[in-house]
């Protein structure tokens, strides 16, 4: 259903559900948002206490998010580095799983990614 949801969403403007596919069930789960062990309980405890006005924003919003975050590591920590609030975007990766420190190390960026850590305190 995860696919026909997205594409309800976007090629309809109508959303009965949220699309929720492998990313996005490690990420809600790290988020604490639901506890489950399929993508489907995923879907269906986000569905239970999320408003419903709100599914189609998730759709968009996480769909992508999560597809980048576990697959395209380096360009998400550029992206958390050159945002304006880079601290946060960096703590909110590292929650769902991702070691930026780790990425910093590879892409030569540990001096930027400590400065932006030392930024918000």
């Amino acid at each position: 259903p995860k696919m026909a949801f997205i594409i309800e969403n976007v090629a309809l403007n109508t959303t009965t559900g949220i699309g929720v596919d492998t990313h996005m069930h490690r990420i809600f789960n790290a988020l604490q948002w639901v506890d489950s062990k399929t993508p489907e309980k995923t879907r269906q405890q986000l569905e239970g206490w999320l408003p419903r006005e709100k599914w189609g924003e998730v759709n968009y919003l996480w769909v992508g998010f999560g597809q980048e975050v576990q697959q395209q590591k380096e360009k998400s920590l550029r992206k958390a580095l050159a945002c304006t609030r880079p601290a946060e975007a960096i703590q909110l990766m590292t929650l769902i799983g991702l070691d930026c420190e780790k990425v910093a190390v590879k892409l030569g960026l540990e001096l930027e990614l400590k400065q932006a850590m030392e930024s918000n305190f």
